[in-house]
Order: structure tokens, then C-alpha cells, then sequence
């Protein structure tokens, strides 16, 4: 059986791939295949971890109290890594975190426009040019980016980067994450931040060593023969990359939201404590009067005044107590009084989000005032917008090392759920104006150049449904015809015009 690779073809043994196999061995049998030829075969159905294993690696959890937090954020180089867990561990944990994050991922739509950069027009061949640009919308296509980015961002926007690399065919691409406490920036080429490779990783996990491409065994081969000084290894560009938030510290990961930690642990105490506050609101307490009479005496006997106490305490549920007491007892409260009371746990959630930079009216739209809602909105795009472009610049850097890509460019828009009708206008509005801007205008809405192009063939070529559908026709859409030489709307009757209109008819008429 042949296996069509990146570079070329390689012939697998049929009984390698035969369906009725188990997939875990054949993945571990094929992949050890000389030169590491089977990986590519098998890449579609990528195994991310053998479940039969109990070698292979579990992830942990890390819970910090809010002092360990404080003491983290003074010197976030030294302990980079326990941020890293603590939002991690946050973004399972806490629903207003992970909406947080996920807000910020979803205001960029990913649509994305492929277009010709640094060729002659006056010269260059248009055949040429078409049968590479198919080829970029075909690389692009097979990375379903629009899922393989959103997972990009979510990490990045969560932990500040996130480390990736590239497994390719000739008909997919997929985005592999790597192991962020093993990583590190310290080389930025054409604007894209590599990723440096801590290998002692594979000393603690060798099982997992098969499911990396091939660079990664051959450059643990090379960490082997000199772990002090091959530990680090920067990974081949432009398959490996780093995509990073904050641009502008690449000494160390700074989870760009690791400064509302402490407000989240906030918001968990009021929320403790206000379930405890009610807790006790729910509990009574019924007090028995023994009593004297004017001599001095109980009114009744003790031992009966028990009888009926026990009596009481037995029918009473768990939220009632019961008391015995020889003189009034009267109530001590700690509530708050009905004015001015707030919510505290209102409270928190506001300064949460208002500390993250975000308005709050996002999330509980109590008085929203839509102006300002709306420039809120505009500031967090942009900031999202920054990041996406990182990643336009790492997949211009990938698309450039094919042979027929490097006069070619991704551009991603700037559109978003919130501006997408904006945007379309905007770009149908120049289009109307002769800017070139249809793949512009299809790409707000969602609608790719390879999936234009093929849809145009789709209703133009094989379904010919211009043809098939057509409006009926009425005057409004006909010209002069023979019965009537004249067009637009129909005239009216003598009855229906007004005094103005019955006068300009009788002029029109004596005209003619």
C-alpha cells in the first residue's frame, strides 16, 4: 500500500493498516518504521495518549490560598509556573473566569482573506498565479483554523502563551501544544517567537516521545549524549512557534489576567459567607418558660417542666432548637438593617471584571447604557485583534516555506460578532465605489475564498440557479413595450389624483 507523505511516497505494509487491527498498536508499530516515515500515514488519526498505559502522564491540579497568590505576583519571573496552575486550576473552577476568557477569545471572527504580495502585475503570469493561490487556500483550508485558532487563543489568553507545533501532510495541517512548563522564548525570527525545548521532559515521559514529530527524537538522541549542555534545543521554525500576549515581557510568562486572582478568591468568600448568613437565617430557637409566682416559686415542677421539654425537642426538625430556661431570653441579631444594605457578593463580581478591564454590563446587564457598551466592546477587540495578528504573522512565516506560497499573504479582518454588519457594509460600500473588496465583503460573513469560489461554480455552473430563479415580472421591472410607450409606475385614475396631480396630467396630455 503507498502512503502519499509531504516529500513523497512511502510503501506500508498492508497488514500495517488493516482496519481490523488495534489502533494502538498499529500506531506504536508503524510510527517506528526507519526515518520516521509512518507518522505522516497516521497523522489524521492522531493519538493523543494511550488510555492502556499507566505510565502515561496525568494532569495535576493546583489550588493556591490568596496569600500564596500575593506572594507569586511580586515576583512573577521566579514563579512563573505556579501562576500558570493557578489560572489553569481557575479556569475549571470559576465560571466568571472562564467566561472571561472565552469573551476575549470569541471577539475575533477568524475570518481571514488569501492575496497576491510582491509580484509584477504587469507581468505576471495569471495562470501561474491561480494555480498557487488554490494551493494557499487548500494549505489554509486543511488546518481548520477557525477550531485549531480558537484553541491558540484560549491558552494564550488564559496563560499568556501558548507553545505549538506543526504536524503536516499534503492534505492537513494540525496544531500540536506543547508542554508550557518545558518551554521557553529565546530567539524571535521574522517576527515570530521560537520555542526553545527543555528534553529532560522525555526522561520523565518516554512513552510520549513517539506521539511528537520526528525533530523531537532526533534532538533527544542529541540531549542524550550531552545533558548539560543539549537540555535546551531551539525547535526548527517555521513548523515550531510561540504565540504570546504580552509581546512586550518575553522574559517570562505573565497571564494576562493573573492580576484578578485575588478578586476571584473575593468573590468565592462573599459568596461562602453570604450562603452561611442565609444558612442561619434559617434557624429558630423556641424558648420553655419555667416561671415564678409571686412567692418565689416554679410555677412547675422541674422534673415535669423536663417531660414536656423532651416532649417538644423530638418533634422539632433539624433548623429549630429548643431551649429550657428559667427567665426570658431575648435575641441578639448581627444583620444588617433593609437601608442602604447592599450585595456584597453584587459587589465583587463588579470589581472583578471592572479589575480585569472589562465592563461588567457584559455579563449582567443591569443599567447598560449601549454607547458605551458598545466602545467597551471596541477596546477588548482590539486587544484581542493584536494577538490574532501574531498568529497571521506566524502562518504568513509557514506559508512562505512552501515554494508556492512565498508571493502570497494571509490578511485576518478585524470583524467580529459585535461589528459584522458594520464591517460588511463598510466593504460593500467600497466595492460600490470599484475597491476590490468581494472577498473582503464574503469573508465577514463568513464565507471563505475557496468556499466562494467553489459555491459560484456550485449555483452559476452546475445548478444554474441565476437562471432557474427569476422574480416574476411587473411594470415596475419592464421597459417601453409596444402596447405602452411608456415606463414606471402605471397611471392613475381621474378619481384618485389629487387637484396637483389631475393639472400636471392635463398638462402632460397637452403636450402630447
Amino acid at each position: 500500500m503507498a502512503v502519499e507523505t509531504q516529500d513523497r511516497i512511502v510503501t506500508v505494509p498492508v497488514e500495517d493498516v488493516d482496519p481490523n487491527t488495534q489502533p494502538e498498536l498499529r500506531f506504536s508499530e508503524y510510527i517506528h518504521m526507519p526515518g520516521g516515515d509512518g507518522r505522516f500515514a497516521v497523522i489524521n488519526r492522531w493519538i493523543a495518549r494511550d488510555l492502556n498505559d499507566s505510565r502515561s502522564p496525568t494532569p495535576k491540579f493546583y489550588k493556591y490560598s490568596k496569600e500564596k497568590i500575593a506572594e507569586y505576583l511580586k515576583d512573577p519571573y521566579r514563579y512563573e509556573k505556579e501562576l500558570r496552575n493557578a489560572v489553569i486550576y481557575l479556569y475549571g473552577a470559576s465560571a466568571h473566569f472562564r467566561r472571561l476568557i472565552q469573551y476575549f477569545v470569541a471577539l475575533n471572527s477568524l475570518s481571514y482573506v488569501v492575496s497576491p504580495s510582491k509580484i509584477d502585475t504587469a507581468t505576471a503570469n495569471p495562470a501561474s498565479i491561480r494555480r498557487n493561490y488554490k494551493r494557499v487556500l487548500n494549505l489554509l483550508s486543511g488546518m481548520n483554523i477557525k477550531d485549531q485558532i480558537e484553541k491558540i487563543l484560549t491558552v494564550a489568553m488564559r496563560e499568556d502563551v501558548f507553545y505549538g507545533t506543526l504536524w503536516e501532510t499534503t492534505d492537513s495541517t494540525i496544531v500540536q501544544q506543547l508542554p508550557s512548563d518545558f518551554c521557553a522564548v529565546a530567539v524571535v525570527e521574522d517576527n515570530v517567537l521560537n520555542v526553545s525545548f527543555d528534553f529532560s521532559y522525555f526522561d520523565q515521559n518516554p512513552t510520549v516521545l513517539p506521539l511528537y514529530p520526528p525533530e523531537f527524537s532526533v534532538k533527544y538522541e542529541l540531549y542524550k549524549t550531552d545533558t548539560m549542555n543539549l537540555r535546551w534545543q531551539e525547535l526548527d521554525a517555521p513548523n515550531s512557534f510561540a504565540i504570546k500576549c504580552n509581546k512586550d515581557i518575553l522574559a517570562y510568562a505573565m497571564p494576562p489576567f493573573a492580576g484578578i486572582l485575588r478578586e476571584i478568591y473575593d468573590l468565592e468568600d462573599y459568596k461562602d459567607l453570604k450562603k452561611s448568613k442565609e444558612e442561619l437565617e434559617n434557624y429558630a430557637l423556641l424558648v420553655m418558660h419555667l416561671g415564678i409566682d409571686d412567692n418565689g416559686d416554679w410555677k412547675m415542677e422541674l422534673p415535669k417542666a423536663k417531660e414536656f421539654y423532651h416532649n417538644l425537642d423530638e418533634v422539632l426538625p433539624e433548623e429549630i432548637g429548643s431551649v429550657l430556661s428559667p427567665m426570658p431570653i431575648d435575641k441578639i441579631s448581627f444583620e444588617r438593617t433593609h437601608t442602604g444594605e447592599t450585595d456584597a457578593v453584587a459587589d465583587a463580581e463588579q470589581n472583578l471584571f471592572s479589575s480585569a478591564g472589562v465592563s461588567s454590563l457584559l455579563f449582567n446587564n443591569t443599567k447598560a447604557s449601549a454607547n458605551a457598551l458598545n466602545l467597551s466592546i471596541k477596546v477588548d477587540q482590539a486587544f484581542t485583534y493584536s494577538i490574532v495578528k501574531s498568529i497571521e504573522t506566524m502562518l504568513n512565516r509557514f506559508i512562505k516555506r512552501h515554494s508556492y506560497g512565498k508571493y502570497f499573504k494571509m490578511t485576518f479582518l478585524d470583524v467580529s460578532p459585535f461589528n459584522r454588519k458594520e464591517m460588511s457594509d463598510a466593504y460593500l460600500k467600497a466595492f460600490t465605489y470599484g475597491a476590490p473588496t468581494i472577498s473582503y465583503y464574503c469573508a465577514a460573513n463568513g464565507i471563505n475564498q475557496d468556499e466562494m469560489d467553489c459555491l459560484m461554480f456550485l449555483e452559476d455552473e452546475v445548478l444554474q440557479l441565476k437562471d432557474r430563479f427569476r422574480p416574476p415580472a411587473n411594470s415596475a421591472q419592464l421597459g417601453a413595450t409596444e402596447e405602452s410607450d411608456t415606463t414606471g409606475r402605471p397611471r392613475k385614475d381621474i378619481d384618485e389624483l389629487s387637484d396637483e396631480g389631475e393639472a400636471w396630467q392635463e398638462g402632460q396630455e397637452g403636450e402630447n
